[in-house]
């Protein structure tokens, strides 16, 4: 059978796949004249959503319209939010077959799938579902914005059909006033949203206890300082992964190529890399340093304990106080940070095997009051060269947070060998103060302390 082409490039095909097209393991080729492509093993499924996004990457501000009246439908955008309780146009694909050609005007209200939509967390209610009016495969769904939804420049939106196959996971901006987005939990969100050149400083302890696919328990500390500078992308949908965090109390999924663990990368919209300098001298509690950075990282000191090998750590609790020389594009900076006490993790040795059908409930004690501590769980998987990472923020002053299950259903399952397959939780608390350089309109220095473990989830 046939699929429609929809677009048709030098190095790119997009087609509309038959709705007639039988499920499972299917043959896909092109065929052009009288020369056929090899063919190509494609499996089908009844439904899979997949939300478009203004960044083009699946990541980020959906393609969402902010439904005013049947003549305006303003894209809902960092400067054009939605209000709690408003109809909202999410634009998609995968809702499924219908049973009419796919040539012709889709008829309203088919497929019938079973939709759900979470916004910050929290269940909306669907007023539509189906193919849009206007094209054949785009879908639609109608949705309000729940009355208690959380409000910010990036707060998740999400979306599951048959009450099992969930979207990628993407972003909205709600205002109360329908006025620009704000976000008084991120330092980093004016910088963003207005497209600055942005400076984000680090000194971090990160302590993992690893007991998964390990002969016995072991518990293992870095201390590190990272620096970079970036000129942000401006636009009404700004959006820079990890940075563009969601609003306490709320989660959001990165998924990709890679091995998150290892590189820490996700597709994201472009920033350009900006020559802020390779040289941190670092004074304090811990007596004084000198790194060079590379790829924006650099060791202070580490701890693992095997084979009776020295505590090197250098981070401790104090006043440190971090200089740079600067680089060719940003100058020399000057800026002090308090290295607070860590806090503990109550509940980490009862973490192993995360059900992901199930909710997660984490706790800790000793985290700093006023700011949200933060939330992450990822699973690296080998064989497929993929990872995904659920990152959630508690508000200020929490003591513990409970992961949903339709979040930890989006992390793939770890495999049995743990060679195959890798996966850890962490909690990592941060004190953010600002600092000044020339070329840079923002910058943002913190002091984190990351507590992790290795789980398994099933």
């Amino acid at each position: 059978m046939n699929a429609l082409p929809l677009y048709v490039g030098a190095s790119q095909i997009n087609a509309l796949m038959p709705s007639d097209a039988p499920l499972g393991w299917v043959s896909v080729r092109v065929i052009t004249g009288a020369v056929r492509s090899n063919p190509s093993p494609v499996y089908v499924v009844h439904d899979s959503p997949g939300i478009y996004t203004f960044t083009g990457t699946g990541l980020g501000p959906a393609a969402l319209q902010n439904f005013v009246s049947a003549a305006s439908l303003p894209g809902n955008s960092l400067q054009v939010t939605a209000k709690p309780g408003q109809t909202m146009q999410l634009y998609l694909t995968g809702l499924g077959p219908i049973t009419e050609p796919d040539n012709l005007p889709p008829p309203a209200g088919s497929p019938q799938t079973p939709v759900e939509v979470w916004v910050g967390g929290i269940s909306a209610t669907v007023t539509y579902s189906g193919r849009s009016p206007c094209c054949a495969g785009l879908d639609q769904i109608d949705f309000q914005v729940p009355s208690n939804a959380p409000q910010g420049c990036w707060v998740p939106l999400y979306v599951r059909t048959s009450h099992a196959t969930l979207s990628n996971f993407t972003s909205m901006a709600i205002d109360s006033r329908g006025a620009a987005c704000a976000d008084a939990s991120n330092p980093l969100s004016p910088a963003i949203a207005g497209g600055a050149a942005l400076g984000v400083l680090e000194l971090a302890r990160v302590t993992i206890h690893e007991d998964v696919g390990v002969n016995a328990p072991i518990d293992v500390t870095n201390d590190v300082v990272s620096y970079s500078a970036t000129q942000q992308a401006a636009g009404p949908w700004a959006f820079s992964p990890f940075l563009s965090s969601p609003p306490p109390g709320s989660c959001t999924v990165y998924q990709g190529v890679g091995d998150f663990l290892a590189t820490g990368s996700v597709p994201q919209t472009p920033a350009t890399s900006l020559n802020a300098g390779a040289q941190i001298a670092i004074s304090g509690t811990g007596g004084p340093q000198t790194v060079t950075l590379s790829n924006s990282v650099a060791p202070l000191g580490s701890y693992l304990p095997l084979y009776s090998l020295p505590n090197e750590l250098y981070l401790t609790p104090g006043s440190y106080t971090l200089s740079g020389s600067g680089g060719a594009d940003v100058g020399p900076f000057q800026v002090s940070i308090a290295v607070p006490s860590p806090f503990t993790w109550t509940n980490r040795d009862e973490t192993t095997i995360v059900n992901r059908s199930q909710p997660l409930t984490l706790s800790w004690s000793g985290a700093p009051a006023a700011q949200p501590l933060a939330i992450f769980g990822v699973d690296s998987d080998l064989p497929t060269n993929s990872s995904a990472m659920f990152l959630c923020f508690a508000p200020a002053g929490a003591s513990s947070f409970t992961v949903a299950p339709e979040v930890l259903s989006a992390i793939p399952p770890t495999r049995q060998n743990p060679l195959s397959s890798k996966a850890a939780i962490y909690l990592m608390s941060s004190a953010p103060v600002p600092f000044s350089a020339t070329g840079l309109q923002a910058g943002v220095a913190a002091a984190s302390y990351m507590a992790g473990k290795t789980v398994i989830f099933q």
